[in-house]
């Protein structure tokens, strides 16, 4: 298999684990089956959209491409149909969101990285196309986006850490190799974000007691 082919099968994985993500997400917000796969849709192809308006790069994949799309409306639907008859842990989306950001981050780092682009925004790609998916899928459902709370634990963090892993050893390691590494630097560190609720320093005023989301809410 070459790598062009890998590439591919990468990003329809990608596209069907963000898309499930999407729908898993619509649970408790009293969406229907149409709401659902749009929610799907943002989810799985909004950063990868993102990422190629900001470079430029046109056409759109899933738009010379359909095969993306129908990815995420099959992955979508048949994540509304199984749910309604089957009960899923919530940290079952997390975990699948952890997939998609892994494969995401790197895809798009991959990309911005084809189009001879400086390291920082090859950097900057990769978290655009690993976290802006999610965060239009936060904001439709009235959340606060994952990337911006604490109880979120790391996010963004391990996108970065991935991308910068790429960026720093591209040219050293084999293509193949590096990109799978780099997906498991960011898979695993957010699975130990997840489980071991690893965070970063939250913003605190001096002389201010750190409230909870609750009091926050009612000031």
């Amino acid at each position: 298999m070459d790598y062009a082919t890998l590439i591919f099968i990468a990003e329809l994985i990608g596209v069907s684990v963000f898309s499930i993500t999407g729908a898993l997400a619509a649970q408790g917000k009293r969406m229907d089956i149409l709401g659902v796969v749009v929610l799907a849709i943002v989810t799985s192809l909004g950063g990868g959209t993102i990422r190629d308006i900001t470079l430029n790069a046109y056409p759109i994949g899933w738009v010379v491409n359909n095969t993306y799309l129908w990815t995420a409306i099959v992955s979508a639907v048949s994540a509304f149909l199984i749910c309604r008859y089957f009960l899923y842990p919530r940290r079952t989306m997390l975990v699948l969101d952890a997939a998609g950001l892994a494969l995401f981050a790197v895809l798009g780092a991959e990309k911005a990285m084809s189009l001879g682009v400086g390291p920082i925004i090859v950097i900057m790609m990769a978290c655009i196309t690993g976290c802006a998916g999610g965060m239009i899928r936060d904001i439709l459902t009235r959340e606060i986006p994952l990337i911006l709370h604490r109880e979120g634990e790391l996010y963004a963090t391990c996108a970065i850490l991935g991308a910068v892993f790429y960026v720093v050893f591209f040219g050293l390691i084999e293509e193949r190799l590096l990109a799978i590494a780099s997906m498991l630097i960011i898979f695993i560190t957010r699975l130990a974000a997840i489980f071991g609720d690893l965070c970063l320093p939250e913003f605190i005023v001096a002389g201010h007691k750190l409230e909870s989301p609750e009091e926050a809410r009612d000031r």
